[in-house]
């Protein structure tokens, strides 16, 4: 009796979840990564804030996670609410496969957490997710139609791209002709935590005011033939004690064309008021450097520029191989000294990079990839300065081995 009642709850469970149709889905990526690298970044020098070659030719041989394809678990499920509707979630968790923590800051689904309704008018997401431009999740469309790489290969990416945004909302039209538009919208782009470039003392908002980031995006999509192309939007409102002073403006255009023996990608971009491009970043502390003391004067309009992207995926001996390039130029834009005096300061990347992965079956890939990349920043330009220009180059060279499940 007390079998029959297990075997009948095992049942009803199973039922239940094909009704709902839940699927568990992961990826398990760990390898063994060289890397070199030659900086000359910010540092102390005789007790005063200057450039310093902070690692002079250092190598480095260590187990990393998610250099072919991120680590990561997911649960998805979607119900049949009749009349051509279906209500659907995801929930996405990055997992650190070479120490087994959590990514993204250690939130539980921290890649993705969303709810979707969807029918003959499109579908409707809100939740965590990523932008058009982001190159992560289900709306992943400008790095996954335009880049080789989807997102760069493992510490080689010279493309400025947006993120995961809180409190989003996406709509996206059913496909007319092969196109179709995507909106976003997010309120609060990270609520759990503050800006790494907020003013001093300043702490984080309230949900859809302008003391936080606010992020907005427009995408067209298409296929014709064997040709995929996208266009995208992307607007970033930033907070209002950001040091980066005016909204940041990203345009991307590119697409590949499947000519049969390889898949060529090419993609370009125009980017301004950004917190981040050319291998930089706000988090470099690149305004506290050349700026003044002052919390409530230092700033800047945010980097400027242009990035480029070609790559290809070409199938070879049972498995893909892997190309790519990528190039920036811009500047930061009218760094505040407090005079109130304002310089910009050239920027640049340049990286190219191959990886090839081998089919051991249709869930499982070993590869093998190497690289090179450099960025500067051409401090010298700056009247009067004595720093050596910033500089980051890097070599990388990496094996392992991927399994999806």
């Amino acid at each position: 009796m007390k079998k029959s009642l297990i075997a009948l709850a095992v049942l009803g469970a199973a039922a239940s979840a094909q009704a709902a149709d839940i699927s568990l889905y992961g990826v398990v990526d760990t390898g063994l990564a060289y890397t070199y690298n030659d900086d000359w970044t910010l540092g102390k020098d005789n007790n005063e804030l200057a450039v310093v070659h902070s690692a002079d030719g250092e190598s480095n041989l260590e187990m990393a996670s998610g250099i072919n394809a991120s680590s990561r678990w997911g649960i998805t499920g979607s119900e049949d609410l009749g009349n051509g509707m279906k209500v659907g979630f995801k929930l996405e968790s990055a997992i650190n496969t070479d120490d087994g923590s959590l990514g993204q800051g250690g939130r539980l689904f921290g890649r993705e957490a969303s709810l979707t309704l969807s029918g003959d008018f499109g579908k409707i997401s809100a939740g965590r997710m990523g932008g058009v431009g982001s190159s992560a999740g289900t709306y992943d469309y400008v790095y996954a139609i335009g880049e080789a790489f989807d997102g760069g290969d493992f510490n080689i990416w010279g493309m400025t791209a947006s993120s995961r945004y809180d409190n989003m909302i996406t709509y996206e039209t059913p496909e007319f002709a092969g196109v179709k538009v995507t909106a976003q919208y997010s309120f609060d782009g990270d609520t759990g935590a503050d800006n790494d470039d907020y003013l001093k003392d300043s702490q984080h908002g309230d949900e859809g005011k302008t003391n936080v980031d606010r992020y907005a995006s427009l995408a067209v999509t298409g296929t014709v033939g064997n040709l995929q192309f996208v266009g995208a939007y992307e607007n970033f409102n930033h907070a209002s004690t950001s040091i980066v002073k005016d909204d940041g403006h990203l345009v991307h255009l590119g697409g590949n064309y499947d000519f049969g023996v390889t898949k060529v990608f090419a993609l370009a971009q125009y980017y301004q008021g950004i917190r981040n491009a050319a291998g930089w970043d706000m988090s470099d502390d690149l305004v506290g450097a050349f700026g003044p003391t002052n919390p409530d004067s230092e700033g800047t309009d945010g980097f400027k520029g242009y990035g480029l992207h070609i790559g290809s995926i070409t199938p070879i001996a049972g498995g893909d191989l892997t190309l790519a390039a990528y190039f920036q130029d811009g500047k930061l834009e009218n760094v505040y000294d407090g005079d109130p005096d304002k310089y910009d300061i050239d920027a640049q990347y340049v990286g190219v990079s191959a990886r090839y992965a081998y089919h051991l079956s249709k869930r499982t890939d070993a590869y093998l990839g190497a690289g090179y990349a450099k960025a500067t920043l051409d401090t010298g330009s700056l009247e009067g300065s004595v720093f050596h220009d910033m500089e980051k180059e890097l070599i990388q060279a990496y094996v392992g081995l991927t399994h999806r499940f």
